[in-house]
């Protein structure tokens, strides 16, 4: 178990698969230029993309010329399941102690923090990788200066 609320690996994922759906339909994206693109160290893109790859979220081809794809319209792909692809139930953890959330022995920050994961579970599964792409198109920036707002997470949006 891990305090973050998301892993390395998991953050890696969703920003590789916002890169993917940024190209257009068919051109594939070879490892070094998602990296590169997204800096993400080389060494956890295979392991990033395998559950990804099991989940049919993303297709790859091998070989000269290969490279990744989305296999599934961007709009479709929710971050949510991203996040149980890559990282399990992790969210159902506690952020203090460690148990699962909501174990009859609650952590202190459990009362505050119960409406807080609530939000955020809400926010990954009313966001999709689309979504994700045109903010970071609106901003051509990065997807943390993107400004995702608490009134989003609010909202679900």
């Amino acid at each position: 178990m891990s305090n973050r609320i998301l892993s390395k690996q998991c953050t890696y994922a969703i920003r590789a698969m916002v890169h993917l759906a940024d190209q257009p339909p068919g051109r594939l994206s070879s490892s070094r230029e998602i990296c590169a693109r997204e800096n993400i160290p080389v060494s956890f893109l295979g392991k990033v993309f395998l559950p990804l790859c099991r989940c049919r979220m993303l297709r790859s081809l091998r070989g000269i010329g290969g490279g990744y794809e989305l296999a599934v319209a961007p709009d479709q792909i929710r971050l949510l399941t991203i996040v149980q692809a890559i990282d399990g139930s992790q969210l159902d953890d506690c952020v203090l102690e460690d148990h699962p959330c909501g174990n009859s022995r609650g952590c202190l920050l459990h009362p505050g923090w119960a409406a807080v994961r609530e939000q955020f579970v809400n926010y990954l599964e009313h966001t999709t990788v689309a979504d994700l792409a045109r903010m970071r198109r609106s901003t051509s920036g990065s997807i943390s200066e993107a400004g995702v707002t608490p009134e989003m997470i609010r909202s679900g949006k």
